[in-house]
């Protein structure tokens, strides 16, 4: 009975774990999400529809306006006198990426902060900057 009771979480959190993704074809793109200790980034939308996973799925070539959640920590407020006034805050943005996508290709979205600010870029695979996000909405529950 004892096993069982350990055997139960295990199994729950392998039911949340995301599948592993199959080698690219050469027909498809895949854009991969860059996620740090200090933010995590969601595919939204691709080219105007919801996603519904955590991730965007293997692209065809061409345009394609890529937009993702981005949510980071904020640290608290402090006053004058260095005291603490409010804890840290998450705040969450609605990015959006402009790219056009070559076949048998992989890309990166990376976000990082400001400050309150959000940022992100899309790379290819060499690491060059191929798009900066424009920013579509910010708040607390976004």
């Amino acid at each position: 009975m004892f096993k069982l009771a350990l055997l139960a979480p295990v199994l729950l959190l392998a039911a949340c774990a995301q599948p592993v993704q199959p080698p690219l074809g050469n027909e498809l793109a895949r854009v991969t999400l860059e996620n740090t200790a200090r933010g995590s980034l969601q595919a939204y939308r691709l080219d105007g529809n919801l996603i519904r996973q955590l991730r965007f799925p293997d692209l065809p070539p061409g345009p394609h306006r890529l937009e993702v959640r981005y949510q980071f920590e904020v640290p608290g407020s402090s006053s004058g006198m260095g005291e603490r006034l409010s804890g840290s805050h998450w705040r969450r943005c609605i990015l959006a990426l402009d790219g056009d996508f070559s076949a048998g290709e992989r890309y990166r979205i990376s976000a990082w902060r400001l400050g309150w600010r959000a940022h992100a870029r899309l790379e290819n695979a060499a690491g060059e900057q191929l798009a900066r996000a424009q920013v579509l909405r910010c708040g607390p529950g976004v």
